[in-house]
């Protein structure tokens, strides 16, 4: 198994380094194979095409978000106020650990389908925390869709700007205090 994580970690990594600085239709199988020193065959064994890896690095990089952020149905904003350790801050550490990758996806995403997986389970987490607190809201999918915005918003913004924005600053002065304003 750790050779498939390992083979499968340097085509994304591959695939991310020509799409920092190509279009998608223009990374070929060849130059990531070239880059990555394995045959093609080895590149087909993990994956059908350039898509797929796309697909795959969006995905990982979603899952990995969302579970970081398991706690957040359950948490009582208004109740236990702003958490010293930051409720966000998991998620955040993450970004910032994969910044490469979220800021060329949140960047290069041309048709936003990356943007646009990420916002749904967003907006899946915050329904989720609505129930939760028995909130019923009018223009549910409107509301959604300005957190999820606002969400993503906060996060291009600060990962195209990590040396002039502390992790404190994003977690407390924007995500926490957009869950204050609804729960």
């Amino acid at each position: 198994m750790q050779a498939y994580d390992d083979t499968t970690r340097k085509i994304q990594n591959a695939f991310m380094e020509f799409f920092s600085k190509k279009e998608l239709h223009e990374i070929t199988v060849k130059g990531i194979c070239e880059k990555v020193d394995i045959p093609r065959t080895s590149f087909y064994y993990y994956f059908a095409d350039v898509y797929e890896v796309l697909e795959s690095i969006e995905d990982l990089l979603i899952e990995n978000c969302a579970e970081r952020n398991k706690s957040f149905v359950s948490y009582r904003f208004k109740k236990d106020g702003y958490s010293k350790e930051g409720h966000f801050r998991a998620t955040l550490l993450y970004i910032k650990e994969n910044d490469f990758w979220f800021r060329t996806l949140l960047n290069k995403s041309k048709d936003g389908l990356f943007i646009y997986k990420w916002k749904k389970v967003i907006k899946r987490d915050f329904l989720k925390k609505f129930r939760y607190e028995k909130i019923d809201m009018k223009e549910e999918e409107l509301v959604l869709e300005m957190i999820a915005s606002g969400c993503i918003g906060a996060y291009t913004y600060w990962v195209n700007n990590l040396d002039q924005v502390p992790i404190e600053v994003v977690e407390r002065e924007v995500l926490d205090r957009l869950c204050q304003d609804f729960f």
